[in-house]
């Protein structure tokens, strides 16, 4: 042997040593990170000694090297071996989180399965067997990629640029996703220079035909080293880093929404920013590295042109400059035009979610197609600000599609023309396969461009929500850990004064101290101020001036550990809790809300059940504590969501509670029973207690500090002993005398209550009564809980229905439903003769180039105008036809959205009420806001991508087969490959996107539920708990998100690493018939044969995009076929000559053996009622829970239709009635009023009916302004209603629960209606007010019929008639003094335990003689 083989042999035998010496050290590692290291460093010496072992193995059989062929046959075989076994061993084990869940093998899995993906094969596997995937298919993804360990990465960069933080949050996957882009920008153009060689040889002699299979498997070669490179970069961009990038904005978005003030009325923006502009950053992330990309492989390319075409590559590059200036226009124009656009889309999924929350107040009054046009009207505008996106994107498309084929044209116009240079086969044909990819890139980049420009709207958009103001006026509160509460020289108002601070609502000098561990009383009249206090004290409230002393409640105390009675109440003095006046309560068991994230005492819950009287409501209610509520608890009455708000905050552990009118939604006795057993009772004892209310009687008794408010003002505070002393107050004194012996006031419970005693010895049917004499007229009764549950089913039923999830393939309704709303069929027609045109004439392109290259090896001198000119009519036509089917779909596009949109818009607002109450508003939203953004702005573009790509791929194959008839064989196996791998693949991404979809609408329903609620939240201190609930959800929504991208990686490596043989077979069959085909053939073939894997991916990857963005239709049509209400009528009153015009003309009310359910398996609720209520007649309807209260006016309303009898109104069968006109002609006053975002004017007037003077009238009719015409003097604060074009926000939640409820009375008295259906109208008022509105009511509505229910027995005791329900029967039904007067009547058992019997009595009496005369 010569010396140089015996080094190679030695070098060859340390390099196996080596390797065995790394294989036994990865035998020894336990750390999964080493032994990834290490078996890849084994696996690089094993693939490198396979390349070396091959070479070895050529040059011994070329020279006949007996012995050195023998070393290279072992050596190729030994190092294939251990490159096998390195490559395909797992670093570790299996691994599982804490509750045995399966992580994601990609932690543990062999180098080979992470560079093909195959850990999501188990995945694709069960897609295919189960054809439907749950969460429970999907392995849990490692603690590096969940939303708490990313959200916590963001926060270590605090900085105003968001951008920036991403940045230093992802850098490290950033710069290695650089290194893979720029290693595959290269390996890009391997194949090419194989080309090119390979078209060399065949316009030469054809004799070294070894070079020629060199060639053939470098074009195989680089192809599949291309792959493997770029999946590993779009798997880094795809699945890593835009999955960080969302995890991350989802998460900031969230917390800072914890954090900011005023944001219930950003819900519609603040979802937009999660659901489009959060979306379209973490999408960018997937085409960012082209912006690396593009310039590299354009610089290669031009290089690679430069060698073919030397300088006249030059002047096509010119072109592509001369362009620039007018991408840039367009790309600022787009961009502003992209602001306009979100800020329209905010402004509509805002008033979508008024519409949500108000849906019932729009019923009740029949306002849907007032707001239907509102919508549609803020719609049209978004549609006109998307049609110039459309217009803009038709234009980028112009520029990108006309800029290569303008470069192609010029550069081979000047080699020919002007260089008077023979354009060559191989020249030709590498030429155009270089300028394709160009036209690849550029193409790319138009849609990158957009995509670009619309990250960076959404990225400012978030970046400014990001740095907005937080509710930081808890600067100016002084958290100590004394015993002081209260105000010091404090200016407190809503929000912070800008310009006019003569037109807001200010609080000056304030100076209180609240006394610790006592009941503090704050009053005053309906709109005073005293909600301001409290936030004020929460640090809700603007606080300008002065200190505010509170303490600062610390999150420990929400720990979910063993505690007991003893130990519950934290008493350092630094816990808070808050009962709302407008109850805000979560979604979910009635329990869940009242532990609220506390774990449960059984001995102190049930304590806390029955002081709050909730024992025999939950009696009443089969699921009993289970019972689910709904959003907002819309399935209990108006009083029972308020008794669990304060079971909330008396199950707390805090020291201090604040109550905000919560006596307001129950009836007297109630009242009595809640101050007697809870608000004094031994839960309460050692707490301090500060309570809005207008019961001064039921609380002065037992309060130890009082504070007193008239128009902002404080108009007298301190010790109710005190004030009652010096006769700012009356109370008995020995009333007073009894509570200071007793110590503390607040905590003694008054011995020998009456009311407690009437509250234990009544029955369950006496107690039900007294317990809620009214329902919430806006929510539904506990009847339908009752009765819609299965009775003996021991599992609580679910109100909340799981969100319906389709299976398999998108169904063929679905696209015909797209199709229709696109246009008829002759769109269609029109769509596939532009794209067919399209790619016939970029067929003919490469045909022509074909018959021009193919002259130069016959002809020596031909008309090369005529050629050029040829050529350049269908590179026009090209760009032509490119452009116009793309514009076309997009004309297609908006005329779908607008049909769509307004088809859901009408099924859901025409949905009945159950629909509303079993579906979550985030599911709604869901639709209206993130699938409406697919359908506008992706599912054109997807569908047109797909049917171009399909073209393409299919124009390929035809051109191939033509050439070389054998590839007919292999196109039949590609095409079987590719549909299995594209099936496999389409059913597990149909799947992967469902559930994307599904676990996004928890997303949704959690950021509405939290900005709702934000300041009962901020109370209890638990804004990290609900930011780690988020963050579960955010982990559980990208999950599927994930792995649908790795899927979409594995798709890659198989169709490309296919698709790499297809131009090594298009080669092989040429070489067969060498003496066939020409030059120019198999350039044209070859040409083709290399577009076709990128062709074949993107048509599989925009065919189940396509179907993933149809998804969206598929769930829009899912609501499309939901119930509705049945609007039509066989009378319409405005058409019917028999009819009175302005029915109802006196107001009679008629109930015929009316008998009502709710479905038609269940019970009947009212049960066979009859009753007629006289025209102009007042009646008061009272009866326990489940009695049929509510149920009679929702049969009014026809929100339940009649099963048998019917309902007469002026001897009209409302049965008959046209619903719009039945409802629009009744009026409802609710228990909770909702006013929608605009001004005092467009809610009082909604159709624009009635002038500012009638408007101003009806104010001072109901108080909110003073009967003089001088509205304030210099004493008074500046009253908001005397400007009818004051701002009212979302919910009128500017405004005082008293104030919304005296304005939806005001709307009543404009609208002078002959029938009027009350609900505890007046509930949230003081009581100087309510005798005033009750006397305004005898007086404005003397000719009207008014139906009230009411839990103020003094409201209703000088009505005319008082019907008492039972169990769906009328039991009594007369005047309110005959039924008082007998002592037998459940009436008059009703008015003797609310307490006031003698009062009502005496009023009874009085009314009863004024009639008499």
């Amino acid at each position: 042997m010569s010396k140089i083989d015996i080094f190679h042999s030695g070098s060859i035998a340390i390099c196996w040593i080596y390797c065995m010496t790394l294989c036994m050290l990865i035998c020894f590692v336990r750390e999964r990170r080493w032994k990834w290291i290490l078996n890849s460093h084994v696996t690089s010496i094993c693939a490198a000694a396979c390349l070396c072992a091959t070479w070895q193995l050529r040059i011994a059989s070329a020279f006949y090297r007996d012995t050195e062929l023998i070393i290279a046959i072992i050596n190729l075989v030994n190092s294939t071996i251990l490159c096998v076994i390195s490559i395909t061993t797992p670093k570790g084990p299996p691994v599982f989180n804490k509750g045995g869940r399966p992580i994601t093998s990609i932690v543990y899995c062999s180098i080979w399965n992470f560079i093909t993906f195959s850990t999501v094969i188990p995945i694709i596997y069960k897609s295919f067997k189960k054809k439907s995937l749950d969460d429970s298919d999907l392995d849990e993804l490692p603690n590096e990629y969940t939303a708490n360990e990313f959200y916590n990465k963001i926060q270590q960069w605090p900085s105003n640029n968001l951008l920036y933080r991403i940045w230093k949050a992802n850098q490290n996957v950033i710069l290695l996703e650089t290194f893979f882009v720029i290693i595959s920008s290269f390996l890009h153009y391997l194949p090419i220079l194989f080309l090119y060689s390979l078209l060399d040889f065949f316009q030469g002699d054809k004799k070294n035909i070894e070079w020629a299979i060199f060639c053939v498997f470098g074009i195989l070669i680089g192809g599949l080293l291309h792959v493997f490179a770029i999946s590993q970069h779009q798997y880094l961009g795809g699945s890593v880093l835009q999955s960080s990038v969302s995890l991350m904005l989802n998460s900031e978005i969230y917390s800072k929404s914890l954090k900011i003030k005023n944001n219930v009325n950003e819900i519609g923006k603040i979802s937009n920013l999660m659901a489009v502009d959060a979306n379209r950053i973490s999408q960018f992330m997937i085409w960012w590295a082209s912006l690396i990309e593009a310039p590299v492989q354009i610089g290669i390319a031009l290089f690679f042109l430069y060698k073919l075409l030397n300088s006249a590559c030059l002047f096509g590059i010119l072109v592509l400059i001369i362009i620039l200036p007018i991408q840039r226009w367009t790309g600022k124009y787009f961009s502003q035009n992209q602001e306009h656009l979100m800020k329209t889309r905010d402004y509509r999924v805002s008033l979508m979610n008024e519409i949500l929350h108000g849906i019932r107040m729009i019923k009740f009054n029949a306002w849907e197609g007032n707001w239907i046009t509102r919508i549609m009207n803020a719609r049209n505008i978004e549609l006109k600000y998307l049609k110039k996106s459309f217009i803009l994107m038709s234009t980028f498309n112009l520029l990108w599609i006309a800029s290569p084929i303008l470069i192609t044209t010029v550069s081979f116009l000047t080699y020919t023309k002007i260089q008077g240079n023979e354009l060559t086969a191989s020249i030709a044909f590498t030429s155009v396969t270089i300028f394709n990819e160009i036209r690849f890139i550029l193409n790319d980049l138009a849609e990158l461009f957009i995509l670009a420009l619309q990250a960076i709207v959404s990225l400012i958009r978030i970046e400014k929500f990001l740095n907005s103001d937080e509710n930081e006026n808890k600067k100016n509160i002084i958290f100590k850990n004394d015993d002081k509460i209260g105000f010091e020289n404090a200016t407190i108002t809503w929000n912070k004064p800008e310009e006019n601070i003569e037109d807001i609502f200010i609080m000056k000098d304030l100076n209180i101290e609240f006394p610790v561990e006592q009941l503090s009383i704050i009053c005053g009249p309906t709109g005073s101020g005293k909600t301001l206090l409290l936030m004020a004290l929460l640090g809700e409230a603007e606080i300008s001036f002065g200190k505010v002393f509170y303490p600062n409640p610390p999150q420990q105390i929400h720990e979910n550990h063993e505690l007991t009675n003893s130990d519950w109440i934290v008493d350092n003095n630094n816990s808070i809790a808050y009962v709302a006046q407008h109850t805000w309560l979560q979604s979910g068991p009635i329990r869940d809300n009242i532990l609220f994230n506390l774990p449960f005492n059984k001995e102190r819950y049930d304590q806390v059940v029955k002081s709050c009287a909730l024992d025999k409501d939950f009696e009443s209610f089969v699921d009993g504590e289970l019972t689910e509520i709904g959003d907002q608890g819309v399935t209990l009455s108006g009083g029972q969501k308020q008794r669990v708000s304060l079971a909330r905050a008396v199950y707390s552990r805090a020291k201090h509670i604040l109550i905000d009118d919560a006596l307001s939604a129950v009836d007297a006795n109630t009242a009595n029973y809640l101050i007697n057993e809870c608000i004094s009772g031994p839960l309460m004892n050692k707490r301090t207690i500060i309570l809005v209310t207008h019961h001064l009687n039921l609380t002065l008794p037992i309060a130890k500090y009082v504070v007193m408010i008239n128009n902002g003002q404080i108009v007298d505070k301190g010790e109710v002993s005190e004030l009652n002393n010096n006769g700012s107050i009356n109370i008995p004194r020995e009333i007073i005398s009894d509570n200071e012996s007793s110590g503390s006031t607040c905590n003694s419970t008054l011995q020998a209550s009456p009311v407690k005693e009437n509250f234990e010895k009544n029955s369950e049917e006496n107690f039900e009564t007294s317990k809620s004499i009214t329902l919430d007229m806006e929510v539904i009764e506990e009847e339908k809980i009752i009765n819609d549950t299965t009775i003996g089913d021991n599992k609580p039923r679910a109100l909340i229905k799981e969100e319906g999830k389709e299976s398999g393939m998108v169904k063929l309704n679905v696209y015909l439903k797209y199709f229709n709303s696109n246009g008829s069929y002759l769109f269609w027609i029109t769509a596939s003769i532009l794209f067919m045109s399209t790619r016939v004439t970029q067929t003919l392109e490469g045909w022509w180039l074909n018959v021009w290259s193919s002259l130069t090896q016959n002809i020596s001198h031909y008309n090369i105008d005529y050629y050029i000119n040829i050529y350049i009519l269908l590179t026009m036509l090209s760009v032509f036809f490119g452009v116009i089917q793309f514009s076309w779909l997009y004309y297609g596009s908006l005329q779908a959205s607008k049909k769509l949109y307004n088809q859901l818009l009408v099924r859901v607002i025409k949905a009945p009420l159950r629909f509303f109450d079993t579906t979550p508003i985030g599911r709604i939203l869901n639709r209206f806001s993130k699938d409406f953004e697919i359908i506008d702005s992706i599912l054109a573009v997807d569908l047109g991508l797909f049917l171009h790509n399909l073209l393409m791929m299919v124009g390929v194959v035809l051109v191939i087969i033509a050439i070389t008839k054998e590839f007919i064989i292999a196109a039949i196996i590609f095409v079987i490959i590719y549909a299995i791998v594209g099936t496999l693949y389409a059913i597990a991404s149909r799947e992967l996107k469902r559930l994307d979809s599904i676990t996004k609408s928890p997303l949704y329903s959690q950021y509405t539920e939290t900005l709702t609620g934000i300041i009962t939240i901020r109370a209890f201190n638990i804004t990290d708990q609900f930011m780690n609930e988020m963050l579960t959800k955010i982990d559980n929504n990208i999950r599927p998100f994930y792995f649908l991208w790795v899927a979409n990686r594995w798709l890659q490596i198989w169709t490309n690493g296919m698709g790499a043989f297809f131009p090594f077979i298009a080669s092989v069959l040429i070489l067969w018939n060498l003496q066939k085909i020409d030059a120019s053939l198999a350039g044209l073939a070859l040409s083709f044969s290399m577009t076709f894997t990128t062709q074949i991916m993107w048509s599989i990857r925009k065919y189940t995009q396509l179907e993933m963005s149809l998804n969206s239709i598929e769930r829009v049509v899912e609501f499309l076929n939901i119930e509705q209400e049945n609007y039509q009528g066989e009378i319409k009153i405005k058409e019917n000559e028999n009819s009175e015009k302005n029915w109802p003309m006196n107001g009679n009310i008629r109930f015929e053996r009316l008998k009502v359910r709710y479905a038609e398996d269940l019970d009947y609720v009212l049960r066979n009622i009859s009753f007629e209520i006289n025209g102009k007649e007042k009646v008061g309807i009272v009866g326990r829970t489940g009695s049929g209260k509510s149920t009679i006016s929702l049969s009014l309303f026809r929100f339940l239709e009649a099963a048998e009898g019917k309902i007469f109104i002026d001897d009209i069968d409302i049965s008959k009635l046209n619903l719009e006109e039945l409802r629009s002609n009744l009026t409802i006053i609710p228990q909770d009023p909702i006013l929608f975002t605009g001004t005092i004017r467009s809610n009082l007037d909604v159709f624009s009916q009635y002038t500012d003077y009638e408007i101003f009238e009806s104010l001072k009719r109901v108080h909110l302004l003073p009967s003089s015409s001088k509205f304030s003097s210099t004493n008074e604060l500046v009253n908001i209603f005397s400007n009818l074009d004051t701002q009212i926000s979302e919910e009128g939640n500017n405004i005082s629960q008293g104030q919304r409820q005296l304005l939806c009375l005001a709307r009543a008295l404009l609208k002078k209606p002959k029938i009027i259906i009350m609900d505890e109208a007046t509930a949230s008022i003081d009581f100087d007010m309510d005798e005033k509105i009750q006397k305004m009511i005898r007086n404005e509505f003397n000719d009207c019929t008014i139906i009230c229910i009411a839990h103020r027995l003094q409201t209703i005791i000088d009505y005319d008639k008082i019907l008492v329900l039972d169990r769906g029967s009328v039991l009594e039904f007369d005047s309110p003094y005959n039924l008082i007067s007998n002592p037998n009547s459940i009436f008059y058992q009703m008015c003797e335990q609310s307490g006031d019997f003698d009062i009502l009595k005496s009023l009874a009496l009085k009314e009863q003689k004024r009639n008499l005369t």
